[in-house]
Parts: C-alpha cells; structure tokens; sequence
C-alpha cells in the first residue's frame, strides 16, 4: 500500500500561530484544550435519594441509570438544581478542540458566554492506513483530517463533527505550539475547507464549488494510493 499523500497538496499551509495576545481570543479556527464529554449509550445520573432542607450538604444521590420520575425531587439550592433539572454522568477527557463559534447567550438571567467546539482525535495503532487515508480523501462526512505539525497540532489527527459540542468559556486553555510556545488557528484556506464538509455533513451541501472541485480531484489521488 502507497504511503498518504501530503495535505499541501491541497492546502499549502494548514496551520498558522497567533500571536501571544490572541492566547484569548477565541477565534473560529483556533486551537484550545478543554474537557470534551462522550455520549453514553443510556443516561446515568446521580440520583437525590435523601434531601435534608436544613443542611443541603447533608443530601444524598446515588449513581444509576435514569428511570421515568427520577426528575421529580425537591430542589437544591446550594447545587442550582431545580425540581425537574438531574445531575448527568459522562465520560470525558482533556483534549484539543477547533472553534466554531462563540456567543454571550442572554436566555438566562446571567450571560453565559459558550463556545461551539469540535472535538481532536489523534489517530492510534487501531486505525489503519487505509482509513486514515480514507479521513484525508474526505469519504467520511463526519471526519475532518488535521496533519501532525510541531506548527499546529501535534499528531496526526481528525476532528469528530458528530461530537461537537458547546463548552463555557471558563474551561478553555490555549493550545500552544511545539517550537515557540505561541498559541495556533487553521488557516483561513482549511477553515474554509472545514466549513464545507462540516456543511455536507449538516445536509446543507457543500458551500464553495472550487472547494468541491478540489476535493474531487485529491480524493481521485489519494483513493488510487490504497
């Protein structure tokens, strides 16, 4: 089997740093480090067992798997959590993500300022060469392939469009390059191309035909590797 074909082909220059002061900008594009949560394949929560209105801290939940009227329980204040509100359980990690959009909502009565990230997954030893050539041509519309760059990110990668997901501000840390510490953006050119598959994977189709054209013609290269 051919060795990948390199992503310069299509996109010059994938990666580009900031400078440091743009450590906080949240810019679509750019690179962060924040908890990313999986989804599980049925809900657990921690369940109020016992609720003692003198001393909330003297309450007591248990962890299971959610059942019909586990909402139904006294509110606790101390937590903010209201009569039909529930503690959720996930599985998570630590890991890069790519801005996609940012907004100070005001449906509260607090402004919470929230990102829309997607989710970086390295590749592992799992994976095999096939797939990850088939994660550069494009033929998967939830996978949007990141080449491995002490300039950007670190390993060879793919962002996971069905785990985006929106993320306080508050939990974000810049992600800084290898060779100058500086904090790191997809170019415009791969923002761009991001866009569009991340629109094919929404059903709305691609959004530039040069885009497209382009990718056909990478995706015909790469597929006759395999």
């Amino acid at each position: 089997m051919a060795g990948r074909a390199s992503a310069d082909l299509l996109i010059p220059q994938f990666y580009k740093l900031l400078n440091k002061e743009d450590s906080w900008a949240y810019k679509p594009g750019q690179l962060y480090l924040t908890h990313v949560v999986y989804p599980q394949p049925y809900p657990t929560i921690l369940k109020l067992e016992k609720y003692d209105p003198r001393d909330e801290t003297k309450s007591r939940f248990s962890i299971k798997r959610y059942s019909s009227g586990d909402e139904k329980h006294y509110p606790v204040k101390r937590l903010n959590l209201r009569t039909d509100e529930m503690f959720y359980i996930y599985t998570g990690k630590i890991r890069p993500v790519i801005i996609l959009g940012y907004v100070e909502s005001e449906w509260f009565e607090t402004i919470q300022k929230i990102l829309l990230c997607a989710p970086v997954f390295s590749f592992k030893p799992r994976h095999s060469q096939e797939y990850i050539i088939r994660a550069q041509a494009f033929v998967y519309p939830n996978l949007f392939y990141l080449p491995g760059s002490p300039k950007g990110c670190y390993k060879e990668s793919a962002i996971r469009f069905e785990l985006i997901q929106p993320i306080m501000k508050g939990f974000l840390q810049p992600y800084l390059n290898l060779i100058d510490k500086k904090p790191v953006s997809l170019t415009k050119e791969a923002y761009l191309f991001l866009l569009n598959h991340l629109s094919k994977f929404l059903g709305g189709g691609p959004i530039d035909k040069r885009i497209e054209k382009d990718i056909t013609t990478y995706q015909e290269l790469l597929l006759e590797s395999i």
